[in-house]
């Protein structure tokens, strides 16, 4: 709690002269300043002071800067205002919190002494042992600018990190605020896209299925090539809205336990037409191992159907496909066509929105960038191997339960 010299601080620095030294002395006895200042100038400090009697108190206290007050206790003096040695020295404490206070007085008790340290004393001399005193302040001036430095340092990181705290929390607001923007926008969108492209689908199949009177070749072949243009920026729309939805985070799966092979036949059920008119063989292998599998349904065969229609759409001739295997605890969607091929140095940009593939006429839009990002939500992926002039081959891959 305290050590020989009194001073209640455990810091032990190393002793130094102090110089320029400015006291403030209260005392109840102002004969005893003569002894202190004997006491401090005997001890080689180099000091001025300014010296307050207790009984003579006034609301105009000196305001200037001190390096230490030295209150001077005696215990036989009255002071109104004031029913305790410990409230007496709070406060002083509270007029000048960034001074340390040393407290002269006679002998303490135990219970005193912790009295005082939680009133704020920095350090304390028995009167008895005076000479003390310029050790006790050097100790206490040096231990409370240490602590000070301590305190200054440690209010400066809480500061920085207030004003971190500060800057995350109206950047997460401003996150809020363009994630609600992003979700109007895709509303938006959702209505103002979908509806007019819907509705123009909507006319060209009436007209297409000759509801309202027969037409001619070339009519039908321009209805037909309205429908089909229709259709397309359905797709691109709808595929673009997914996105959307799953860079905004408001894309989710619905699990459930799916029979594979009633999966896959459904979605080689919905290319079947595109791969007759262009005669091509569409091919089904399921290993005898697999049975079933957690994934979203409607998105699992979104995936395998844009795999699909993109191996239709680049092979002219041969067949496309779909083989199903199990390895380890992984189940493996591959998508095999014997058509044109990717060059190697196109690899890289199959995935990204409508690539630009020199071997390609035709983009693939935004199919395998949807695809690829559903696979990541089932928490897979889509890879891809081609030869140039021989074929290519997607393969998805998901965990089989999740």
């Amino acid at each position: 709690m305290s050590d020989s010299s009194g001073s209640i601080l455990q810091l032990q620095p190393k002793i130094m002269v102090l110089s320029n030294v400015k006291l403030l002395i209260v005392t109840s006895k102002v004969l005893d300043c003569m002894a202190i200042a004997t006491t401090l100038e005997a001890g080689g400090i180099n000091f001025t002071y300014d010296l307050i009697a207790t009984q003579e108190l006034s609301g105009n206290l000196p305001r200037q800067k001190y390096n230490a007050i030295l209150y001077n206790y005696a215990a036989i003096v009255t002071e109104t205002g004031v029913n305790s040695l410990s409230e007496k020295l709070q406060w002083w404490c509270h007029l000048y919190p960034h001074t340390p206070l040393i407290l002269i007085t006679d002998t303490l008790g135990d219970e005193q002494a912790v009295e005082l340290i939680q009133s704020g004393v920095n350090g304390y001399v028995l009167r008895e042992n005076l000479d003390k005193l310029p050790e006790v302040l050097q100790k206490t001036i040096i231990n409370f600018i240490s602590n000070q430095t301590v305190i200054a340092a440690q209010q400066d990181l809480i500061k920085q990190q207030q004003e971190k705290i500060a800057q995350l929390e109206a950047e997460k607001q401003t996150w809020l605020a363009q994630q609600q923007a992003k979700q109007e926008y895709i509303s938006h969108l959702n209505h103002e896209l979908r509806s007019p492209i819907s509705s123009i689908i909507s006319f060209a199949t009436m007209l297409k299925e000759q509801y309202y009177g027969r037409l001619n070749t070339k009519q039908m072949q321009y209805v037909t090539l309205l429908h089909n243009v229709g259709k397309h920026m359905l797709d691109l729309v709808n595929n673009y809205l997914d996105l959307v939805k799953i860079d905004a985070n408001k894309q989710s799966l619905e699990l459930e336990r799916l029979a594979v092979e009633e999966v896959c036949q459904a979605a080689l059920f919905m290319v079947a037409e595109k791969a007759n008119q262009k005669g091509l063989q569409l091919n089904f292998k399921l290993a005898e191992n697999i049975d079933f599998c957690t994934a979203d349904s409607l998105r699992l065969k979104q995936i395998l159907v844009n795999l699909l229609s993109n191996a239709i759409k680049f092979t002219e001739k041969g067949s496309i496909t779909l083989q199903v295997t199990l390895q380890g605890e992984r189940i493996y969607f591959a998508v095999n066509d014997t058509g044109i091929g990717i060059a190697k140095n196109n690899l890289t940009k199959l995935f990204q929105p409508f690539p630009q593939i020199t071997t390609h006429h035709e983009s693939t839009g935004l199919g395998l960038t949807l695809s690829k990002k559903l696979a990541q939500l089932h928490g897979g992926d889509i890879t891809v191997t081609s030869v140039l002039g021989k074929g290519s081959c997607f393969t998805l891959d998901i965990p089989q339960h999740q």
